[in-house]
């Protein structure tokens, strides 16, 4: 009996031992399997993901208006779907270049700026559009753009002086810089009067001229020479890594392509105050600061008011000066007043073209106006003063069309405030079909 029971268990325990076995290579298999097969379509997956530029080629592929010139695809013309998103705002693809990185320019101006007789990496625009770590005034317009390490590479433009449009050389190069703006090569090739880049607006381009001279686009898309004390537009141009993916849209204006995982900045959204639409064109950690994207009216009619009795300072103690009418009978007529921050704002003199002296001569007030070294994005309408004075004591105001231009203070114009509330009373990013509601009450 002893003997056939402890048979009994030898067979017992082989029978374990297989079924353990069993369901010991039933799990590698799974799991083995289930491993093979996420990587198998990952990669598969990763095989169908494009990088932007080879995207855009793809697209473009029987395209007339995108060529290929000397390696580089362009877009050619008017009438061309070659809308990006970033950063809250609207560029063009200039063209996808022979590494596959993509040179996109903005839709329109940003600010205006004399260039000087410098040639561009040593002038103010270089300054205002790049940081440097060692000057908080410089890259304005950079600190705005989203996450650029992970987006943005170097823009290579070409910066040779150039005497001849039909002979455009390129030899030297910007190095280390993110920011540029249009060169003389890329309005050409692009199409010139004929090119999307003609935005009907005065506007600075790259390249000097053999004499020193700045060359500029005009209002009628013709180019020409400045001698760069000409307050004229300024339209950046970035880079956006070859390796970037495109997530959404088709390159048409109303869906352009998109490629950011999300935009933590609110510049260059809008929102709605009231009946009011404001868009965000400065933030700090703790505030925005609002532009009204209208003229100032009451009941339906655009108001106008001089500066003041005379000079650039903007007083809010002055009776009758632009100043004291918005910081007091326009700030009492808002019904959303009580959420409205006192700020600082630049209100200095523009002189030698630069505008870090405007920003840093600050004065603060519940509402305020633009000043020259700010982002602008009323391009669209015209003849409304600026915060920033000239030597003489005179006062600049936007004529239209990218030119600034300078009048006594005893003038009347037009008004677009400006404003500040809170960054956290704006909880969504906002469109100007659809701007962010914020509640006051």
């Amino acid at each position: 009996m002893e003997k056939e029971r402890s048979k009994k268990r030898k067979i017992s325990f082989h029978k374990v031992f297989n079924l353990f076995s069993a369901l010991f290579l039933l799990v590698c298999i799974s799991v083995y399997g289930y491993r093979f097969t996420t990587l198998y379509l990952e990669n598969s997956k990763a095989k169908n993901i494009k990088q932007i530029g080879d995207t855009i080629k793809e697209n473009n592929a029987s395209n007339k208006n995108f060529k290929n010139i000397k390696g580089d695809y362009y877009f050619v013309g008017s009438e061309v779907n070659n809308y990006v998103k970033y950063s809250n705002m609207l560029w063009r693809v200039i063209k996808v270049d022979k590494r596959g990185n993509v040179v996109i320019a903005l839709d329109s101006s940003i600010t205006s700026l004399a260039k000087g007789s410098s040639e561009f990496t040593s002038s103010s625009i270089y300054s205002w559009l790049n940081k440097d770590d060692e000057d908080e005034f410089s890259g304005i317009f950079e600190s705005v753009l989203n996450d650029v390490p992970q987006y943005l590479t170097y823009t290579k433009a070409c910066v040779d002086d150039e005497s001849d449009i039909k002979k455009i050389t390129c030899g030297k190069f910007t190095s280390d810089t993110f920011v540029t703006i249009p060169t003389l090569l890329d309005y050409v090739n692009t199409g010139g009067s004929s090119s999307f880049l003609n935005t009907g607006s005065y506007y600075y381009l790259l390249n000097n001229g053999k004499d020193g001279s700045s060359w500029v686009v005009d209002d009628a898309g013709k180019v020409g020479n400045s001698k760069g004390d000409d307050l004229l537009g300024i339209k950046p141009v970035i880079t956006i890594k070859r390796l970037s993916i495109i997530k959404n849209g088709d390159g048409s204006k109303a869906a352009p392509y998109e490629f950011e995982d999300g935009v933590s900045s609110f510049v260059g959204n809008y929102v709605k105050l009231g009946d009011d639409i404001w868009q965000v064109y400065a933030e700090d950690d703790n505030n925005v600061k609002l532009v009204l994207k209208s003229y100032l009216k009451v009941n339906g009619r655009e108001v106008e008011n001089k500066y003041s009795r005379s000079g650039y300072k903007f007083d809010v103690s002055e009776y009758g000066s632009l100043a004291y009418y918005l910081n007091n009978r326009y700030l009492n007529s808002l019904k959303y007043n009580g959420i409205l921050e006192e700020f600082e704002f630049g209100n200095g003199v523009y002189n030698n073209y630069d505008y870090k002296e405007v920003l840093k001569s600050k004065v603060k007030a519940k509402v305020g106006l633009i000043s020259i070294g700010d982002l602008m994005f009323n391009y669209d309408i015209a003849d409304y003063f600026l915060s920033t004075g000239t030597p003489d004591n005179l006062v600049y105001f936007y004529q239209g069309d990218g030119n600034f231009d300078t009048r006594s203070s005893n003038n009347m114009f037009n008004i677009i405030p400006t404003i500040s509330i809170k960054k956290s009373l704006i909880l969504e990013h906002g469109t100007a079909d659809s701007p962010y509601e914020v509640k006051y009450e």
